[in-house]
């Protein structure tokens, strides 16, 4: 027997009153109920109560094993006893000040530690304040205005990040090896697509020339080394490495949005590969759970913050920069997360994927299963894309159907989703028994 969406969506109205409640009262302050767009369902989200390891539980009592981990910023799960009681005792102290704390400095000597490439860094209170500082410190230290970015890839919503971020399929993108800047959103400054240079992700002599054509007015080229909001796309072998030669030898920065790809392992991406970039921008795990980030990189470009002996060239002032909650449980999330503890996390992320992948198989579906570290993306595809334009074609239907599925069995997913500390084999196994009942009941 298959289960049609419209079924799926009336049994979760059926199962979710309070939530439906609170979004409507929601409607009368916020914009459509909402302040997070990504946290948008259709007809209504649940409302979240409480966390605790690896589950939720909604304002209508309903649990439920969470694989999305408030987009992959929990690593260590929901209320992890360090966490809670590290915060605790910090705000019996005091929460925030007028001037630093002793903790932001073991915050900034641990990531340090972890991401040899980070000689310099300072910190800010989110990943979209982290790409906007590395940006505008690129500019000020190249001379140079514009800065290039690959086709889909999220950066947080500063203007430039706004360009190219998952734009629909069309002729309006320009050539696959030569895309063009598309605007993703309405009020951004005048001149914005025209300042940001679209790079197409895994092809590097197209990359190359684009970026030799533009060789005299870029600053910087930012990339999520495993286009993670695009696709989440493995870099093809050598094109991370060529990115970091024709950076280098035109002069332009290379960035590292690592906000989520630090999860990959114990030094991130780019200690997985072996790559130095100029600046990495990095926030979600970091924090612990709270609003923080951080970005930084090469002394000599960093040295442009510098407040002492003169004016910095660029004054970065923030009310919660270095916060003392946030460094706490950022220093308290980390210590958790050995090389031993990711992995394992890893190792059981990999296992689940090929689990997932026959699941799919047995019932022939045509999907594959991606996973980078403890994260895993499902696409309704017959292989595993290389970049945005292929990522695109996925089946957003099919997705929103198993995720309904998923959510009125208790498992909250997101076109997949990532793993936390506290997950064990009996956590992943459910999500794959689940998966395999979904298909069951799969309409398509």
């Amino acid at each position: 027997m298959t289960i049609t969406i419209d079924q799926l969506v009336s049994t979760y109205r059926t199962r979710n009153p309070q939530s439906l409640e609170l979004f409507t009262r929601a409607q009368a302050s916020l914009p459509g109920g909402n302040t997070r767009t990504g946290v948008y369902v259709d007809p209504f989200p649940v409302y979240s109560l409480s966390g605790a390891g690896a589950c939720v539980t909604d304002v209508d009592g309903n649990e439920r094993l969470d694989f999305v981990n408030n987009a992959t910023a929990l690593i260590i799960g929901h209320a992890h006893p360090s966490i809670v009681a590290a915060l605790q005792d910090r705000a019996a102290l005091g929460t925030a000040f007028f001037g630093p704390t002793e903790l932001e400095i073991e915050l900034a000597e641990l990531l340090r530690s972890r991401l040899p490439s980070l000689e310099r860094l300072r910190f800010c209170s989110s990943g979209t304040e982290a790409v906007l500082n590395a940006i505008r410190v690129a500019r000020a230290f190249t001379g140079k205005p514009k800065i290039a970015k690959f086709e889909g890839a999220y950066h947080g919503i500063d203007d430039p990040a706004m360009i190219s971020y998952m734009p629909a399929l069309g002729p309006d993108l320009g050539p696959e090896d030569d895309p063009r800047s598309v605007l993703s959103s309405g009020g951004l400054a005048p001149g914005t697509a025209e300042s940001v240079v679209v790079l197409p992700f895994n092809d590097p002599v197209a990359c190359e020339a684009i970026l030799r054509a533009h060789s005299g007015e870029l600053a910087a080229v930012i990339v999520d080394p495993l286009s993670t909001a695009a696709g989440l796309a493995f870099p093809q072998p050598g094109f991370l490495e060529s990115l970091r030669e024709i950076t280098t030898s035109l002069g332009q920065l290379l960035i590292f949005d690592e906000i989520v790809s630090f999860r990959l392992g114990f030094g991130g991406t780019q200690g997985a590969y072996g790559i130095d970039p100029d600046l990495t921008c990095l926030a979600k795990v970091i924090a612990g759970g709270t609003p923080g980030g951080a970005f930084g990189g090469r002394e000599d470009v960093m040295s442009i913050y510098d407040p002492t002996g003169r004016s910095p060239g660029i004054p970065q002032s923030g009310t919660y920069n270095g916060n003392p909650l946030v460094a706490i449980a950022g220093l308290a999330t980390l210590q958790q997360m050995t090389a031993e503890a990711y992995a394992a996390m890893n190792h059981l992320a990999q296992n689940l994927g090929t689990e997932l992948e026959e699941s799919f198989r047995s019932a022939d579906v045509e999907a594959s299963v991606v996973v980078a570290g403890s994260m895993f993306r499902i696409y309704f595809l017959d292989r595993a894309p290389q970049n945005y334009r292929q990522a695109a074609l996925d089946s957003g239907e099919k997705h929103r159907w198993l995720n309904f599925w998923m959510m009125n069995h208790g498992i909250t997913t997101r076109v997949g989703g990532c793993l936390s500390l506290p997950m064990t084999q009996d956590h992943t196994l459910r999500l794959v028994d689940q998966t395999r009942c979904a298909l069951k009941e799969w309409p398509f």
